[in-house]
C-alpha cells in the first residue's frame, strides 16, 4: 500500500495556469519565433555563401587573332606584306606574323594559375587504297616557352602573345616527305595558343582552353582558317566540394538557434501535457493500490434518500469501507476530469472526489 499525503493538491495547468505562466509561455513562443527567424537568417547566409563561392568557379574568355601575310621579295605587289582575311599564293609567302589576344573576366576575384604557350602541329594526310584520306603523319613544334602565371586576388587577366610562323620552312618539310616516301600529302599547319586555368581555391582539373589558326601547306593558294569560338563561358568543376570557414560558421549559428527552439518547443509542449494527464494519474494511482475494494459503475447511483458525508482524504474512505466490510463505489462524472467514490453505510453515504487538479 502506497501512502498518499493528505490534501496533497495537484496544479491544473489548463484550469489553474497563473498570469505568471502565460507571460512565461508568450514569451517563450516569442522567442520560438525569433530563434526560427535568426535560423532562417543564417541559413540564406550559409546558402548565399554556397552560391558565391560557386559562381567563383565560373569566367568569360574572350578570343582574338590578328596576323599578316610577309612576302617574299617580288615585282608583283607594291606592299610587303597582305592583311588578314585573303587567300595567299603560297610560294609568295616568307612568313606570316601572328597576334592572340586572350582576354579572362570572371564575375568574383580570384586566386588563379595559369600557363600558357604556343604551339604548331603539322599533320599531313593521304588517300588510302578505299579512297578514305586519313592522317599519315603529325609533327608538334614549340613556338614559345611554357608561360607559368599566379595571380591572387584578380577578377580578370590578358594574354598577348605573338609568333612568327616561317612558312617556307614547313612548306620544305613536307615536300621533302613527299620526296622521301614518294607520297603526295594534304598538309596542314595548326598554330594553337594553349591556356591552362586553374581556380587554387578549388580542387579540379585546369580549364583547357585556345585559340587556333589552321594554314594549309601546298604550293598552290592557301589562307588562315580561325578554328575557335570567339567567346567562351567556362566553369571549373571542383572535384571536391570545398566549404568555408564562414559557411561553416553560418549553418552552426543557425543549428544553434533550432536546436533553441526546439527545446523550448519541447518545454511548452511538456508543460501543457502535464495537466492533461494528472488526472489520469490521480485515478490510476488510486486503481492500482485499491483496485480490490473498488467496484467501477457506469451508472450514477441513486443516493436521494442517503445522508451524504464528504470525507477529507481518501484513507478516511478506507477506513469506513473496512471497518463496515464493504466495496467504495466509483462513478466518473466527467470523463478524464472528476470521479466520485462512495461507500454507502446504511443512512449514509460518505464520498470522496477526485478532480483533475487534486485529491480532495
Amino acid at each position: 500500500m502506497v501512502y498518499i499525503k493528505k490534501k496533497r493538491k495537484y496544479v491544473n495547468r489548463n484550469r489553474n495556469l497563473t498570469n505568471n505562466n502565460k507571460v512565461i509561455n508568450t514569451i517563450y513562443i516569442f522567442l520560438i519565433i525569433i530563434m526560427i527567424i535568426i535560423m532562417g537568417i543564417f541559413i540564406k547566409l550559409g546558402l548565399n555563401e554556397r552560391k558565391r563561392i560557386d559562381s567563383l568557379n565560373t569566367y568569360e574568355a574572350k578570343k582574338e587573332d590578328n596576323y599578316e601575310i610577309l612576302l617574299k621579295p617580288n615585282d608583283f605587289y607594291l606592299s610587303e606584306t597582305l592583311p588578314s582575311g585573303l587567300y595567299y599564293v603560297s610560294k609568295s609567302i616568307d612568313s606570316i606574323n601572328i597576334d592572340f589576344k586572350y582576354m579572362f573576366k570572371a564575375n568574383s576575384k580570384l586566386n588563379l594559375n595559369y600557363n600558357y604557350i604556343v604551339t604548331a602541329d603539322l599533320i599531313g594526310k593521304a588517300n588510302t587504297t578505299d579512297n578514305q584520306t586519313k592522317e599519315v603523319w603529325n609533327r608538334r613544334f614549340n613556338l614559345t616557352n611554357n608561360s607559368e602565371n599566379v595571380i591572387n586576388n584578380t577578377q580578370e587577366f590578358l594574354i598577348n602573345q605573338s609568333v612568327s610562323i616561317d612558312y617556307e620552312t614547313y612548306n620544305n618539310l613536307v615536300h621533302l616527305y613527299e620526296q622521301t616516301y614518294g607520297l603526295k600529302l594534304d598538309a596542314v599547319l595548326k598554330v594553337r595558343l594553349n591556356v591552362n586555368i586553374a581556380d587554387s581555391n578549388v580542387e579540379s582539373k585546369p580549364i583547357e582552353d585556345y585559340i587556333e589558326l589552321e594554314i594549309p601547306i601546298n604550293n598552290t593558294i592557301t589562307e588562315v582558317k580561325e578554328n575557335y569560338e570567339n567567346i567562351t563561358f567556362k566553369t571549373i568543376i571542383p572535384s571536391t566540394n570545398k566549404v568555408s570557414v564562414k559557411e561553416i560558421i553560418y549553418y552552426i549559428i543557425a543549428i544553434l538557434f533550432c536546436v533553441g527552439a526546439i527545446i523550448l518547443i519541447v518545454t511548452i509542449i511538456r508543460k501543457n501535457k502535464i495537466p492533461q494527464n494528472m488526472y489520469e494519474k490521480n485515478i490510476n494511482r488510486i486503481l492500482k493500490y485499491y483496485g480490490e475494494i473498488i467496484a467501477t459503475v457506469e451508472d450514477e447511483p441513486n443516493l436521494a434518500n442517503l445522508a451524504i458525508m464528504k470525507v477529507q482524504n481518501f484513507y478516511d474512505l478506507i477506513d469506513v469501507a473496512e471497518q463496515n466490510k464493504t466495496n467504495i463505489i466509483h462513478y466518473e462524472v466527467l470523463e478524464k476530469q472528476e470521479s466520485y467514490f462512495y461507500v454507502v453505510v446504511d443512512k449514509y453515504v460518505y464520498k470522496y472526489v477526485v478532480t483533475e487538479d487534486k485529491l480532495s
